[in-house]
């Protein structure tokens, strides 16, 4: 059996995901909040930054812009007016400057994430330690109930043994009364 969903339905899923995707309140975990509250300006803007340049966007737009320069480039070659020629000097001044900044701008965002990672670790430990605490207090509770269930049953076989003692002896008594009664009288 197939489920089916309408386009608007697709739609609405999509907007919604794409709505999670870049809302505010989307760091819930205590290390993301921890995180982004204590970022600076500088900070959050190379996450930006190195977030960008590391997206599909980010090369599509650029071989959009460098195929553009290219061509533009190439047919200017045939006129007068020569911005960038063939060797595309322009072009590559630019790409270097882009790498001198995109190197930092990298490090900076990775120096970012070790910290998260860091911070993600130390919040694990602790969670971890919360845990190990709540399982002792398990284990000692188990213990007690296995102590009060051992001593419940010790209890319970003495008081068996008190009945089958009790009826025993009724059971003696009325093997007596009944020899009793059998016996002839002169």
């Amino acid at each position: 059996m197939s489920v089916r969903t309408s386009d608007s339905a697709n739609a609405s899923l999509a907007k919604a995901s794409r709505r999670r995707r870049y809302a505010a309140d989307s760091h819930k975990h205590p290390v993301n909040i921890l995180h982004h509250e204590q970022a600076t300006f500088g900070e959050q803007l190379a996450d930006g930054i190195a977030s960008f340049i590391g997206s599909w966007r980010f090369l599509i737009v650029q071989t959009l812009l460098v195929a553009t320069w290219v061509t533009i480039n190439s047919l200017q070659a045939t006129g007068r007016i020569h911005i960038d020629p063939y060797p595309y000097i322009l072009l590559n001044l630019a790409f270097s400057t882009q790498a001198a900044y995109t190197g930092p701008v990298l490090l900076l965002a990775g120096n970012r994430q070790a910290q998260k990672d860091r911070l993600t670790l130390e919040h694990a430990a602790a969670e971890a330690d919360k845990a190990d605490q709540q399982n002792v207090q398990i284990l000692e509770a188990i213990k007690d109930v296995t102590e009060m269930t051992e001593k419940n049953t010790e209890v319970t076989i003495q008081v068996l043994k008190h009945v089958e003692t009790l009826v025993q002896e009724n059971v003696d008594e009325l093997v007596a009364a009944g020899k009793r009664r059998k016996t002839p009288r002169t």
